[in-house]
């Protein structure tokens, strides 16, 4: 089942500048990956939401395009998922971040992630 918001996945235009405004105002970089083009940040304090930053050099804004939510049982979350009328478009698949993912598109094109 879902247990949580595990991460708010960002795309922006210029990723340093960004990762910049978030530290100023108050987020601490929890890991960066180079090879991924992603800086992971979030707010002090246990159980924070993190924000994956990534950059994408074809955006003039910053936009969120996924959120992910943290699962207790994928397999059974998925079959849930499903019986509401959606498909996924990848399940369990290993990610860099260590995560591995199953990514669904909602009824109204609305993109949506487990993390296991």
């Amino acid at each position: 089942m879902l247990t949580r918001v595990d991460h708010i996945d960002i795309k922006v235009p210029n990723l340093e500048e960004t990762v910049g405004f978030f530290t100023s105002i108050g987020f601490g970089v929890l890991r960066r990956m180079e090879d991924r083009g992603s800086v992971e940040v979030a707010l002090p304090g246990e159980n924070q939401v993190m924000f994956e930053i990534r950059q994408d050099d074809k955006l003039d804004a910053s936009k969120i395009d996924h959120i992910a939510f943290a699962v207790d049982d994928a397999d059974a979350t998925i079959e849930l998922i499903k019986g509401a009328g959606v498909s996924f478009t990848r399940e369990h698949h290993p990610t860099p971040t260590g995560r591995t993912v199953s990514n669904f598109v909602d009824i109204a094109g609305g993109k949506w992630q487990l993390a296991e």
